[in-house]
C-alpha cells in the first residue's frame, strides 16, 4: 500500500513538509478517493475501503472489505451514496457518512474498469461490451 497525504492550499515551491496537513500509511494505487469536503473515501485496489475525515485524516472507519475483485474504477459520490464498480462488473453502493453500510451490489457480469458517471438522476456505467443507464429520463 502506498502513503496516503492531504496538503493545505497557499503554498509555493516544496510544500512537502510546510503544508502537509495529515498523512496515512496507506493508500489507493488505482482509485482515486472521493470527497464531500467532510469525509474522504479511499478504496484501495483489493477492494477495502476507508473513510477519513478531511481535516485531519482522523478514521471513521477503516479495513471494510467488499467484494473480493480488483478494484480499478474510482468511488463516485452522489445523492448520499458512494458508487464503487469493480473490475468484475459488480457496483457497490456504500452510505457515505462517518459509518459503513453497504446499501447495495448491483452485478453487471462484463469486465469494466470505467468509474460510473451519474448526471441528473441517472448512473452511466461502461464496461466492456455494454453501455448501461440506470435511472428515469
Amino acid at each position: 500500500m502506498k502513503p496516503f497525504q492531504a496538503f493545505r492550499t497557499g503554498g509555493k515551491g516544496n510544500v512537502t513538509k510546510t503544508h502537509l496537513a495529515w498523512s496515512v500509511g496507506y493508500g489507493p494505487d488505482i482509485p482515486t478517493p472521493a470527497t464531500d469536503g467532510k469525509f474522504f473515501y479511499v478504496v484501495h485496489d483489493k477492494g477495502i475501503v476507508w473513510c477519513l475525515d478531511a481535516k485531519t485524516g482522523k478514521e471513521f472507519y477503516a479495513w471494510k472489505r467488499l467484494a473480493p475483485s480488483s478494484y480499478s474504477a474510482s468511488p463516485v459520490l452522489a445523492d448520499g451514496k458512494i458508487y464503487i464498480t469493480n473490475e468484475d462488473g459488480l457496483t457497490t453502493v456504500v452510505k457515505a457518512g462517518a459509518e459503513f453500510e453497504v446499501l447495495a451490489e448491483n452485478p453487471l457480469d462484463e469486465y469494466c474498469l470505467s468509474s460510473p458517471a451519474i448526471s441528473d438522476g441517472q448512473i452511466f456505467i461502461r464496461p466492456t461490451k455494454h453501455r448501461y443507464c440506470i435511472g428515469k429520463k
